[in-house]
């Protein structure tokens, strides 16, 4: 499965659920790589965090705009269980790319203005690679994942709602504004390696079950045909 997340805000939470998700999976016992393509390269700190840590950690590679060759990532990602893509925002070229190269999008969405405001672009960004995609036969699942919600405010008890108009999914599990999630890339790890009693570790911990899940279930073209 190849997972991109993007999001045309900066600072919507990417890098840190990229983490989240990668190293969740490589704890499962998964081989998986990681694609940075942020010329800002947080995942490749959090990989060299890592090393020098002697921690565990995905393969994780560097690329731009070379990721829209065609011979490129699927010939790298053959030998991988999970290939995680990290985007940068406001990169279209790029941002592009990794959709056509995946089988599911995932968009964060925090709970401010700006982050809502932010969405329309990124949605119609996604609907235009799902519908290239199947012009060649192939399908893009993409759903939406609340994140750094703050519990007990009108504003995280609203989004839910407000996302519903989006055409999109919005998946249950969601991640929480704890010091856990700001702490563990600096540590060379996702968050429920590094805190793995925290409610954070648990909140990723669901979120890659439900995206698993999410990817294995077909969708309505799939289950109409069938």
């Amino acid at each position: 499965m190849i997972l991109s997340l993007v999001s045309q805000k900066g600072g919507s939470g990417k890098s840190t659920l990229a983490a989240a998700i990668a190293w969740e999976l490589l704890h499962r016992g998964h081989k998986v790589l990681v694609v940075d393509t942020d010329p800002q390269g947080t995942l490749r700190e959090v990989g060299q965090a890592a090393a020098e840590a002697n921690r565990p950690s995905p393969v994780i590679v560097a690329m731009g705009k070379e990721l829209s060759r065609a011979d490129q990532l699927p010939r790298m990602a053959e030998t991988f269980d999970y290939v995680i893509i990290d985007t940068p925002g406001r990169s279209g070229d790029v941002q592009n790319a990794a959709l056509l190269a995946a089988d599911v999008a995932l968009i964060p969405v925090g709970q401010a203005a700006a982050d809502v405001w932010s969405l329309g672009h990124t949605l119609e960004i996604v609907d235009s690679a799902k519908r290239l995609k199947e012009q060649f036969g192939a399908s893009l699942k993409a759903a939406l994942v609340i994140t750094r919600r703050l519990p007990r405010t009108a504003l995280g008890k609203a989004l839910r709602q407000t996302l519903k108009d989006s055409g999109l999914p919005t998946l249950k599990s969601e991640t929480t504004a704890r010091v856990a999630w700001q702490e563990c890339l600096a540590a060379g790890q996702g968050v429920a390696q590094y805190a793995p009693k925290d409610a954070a570790a648990a909140e990723a911990r669901a979120l890659v079950n439900e995206v698993l899940a999410f990817a294995s279930t077909p969708n309505l073209k799939e289950v109409s045909n069938g």
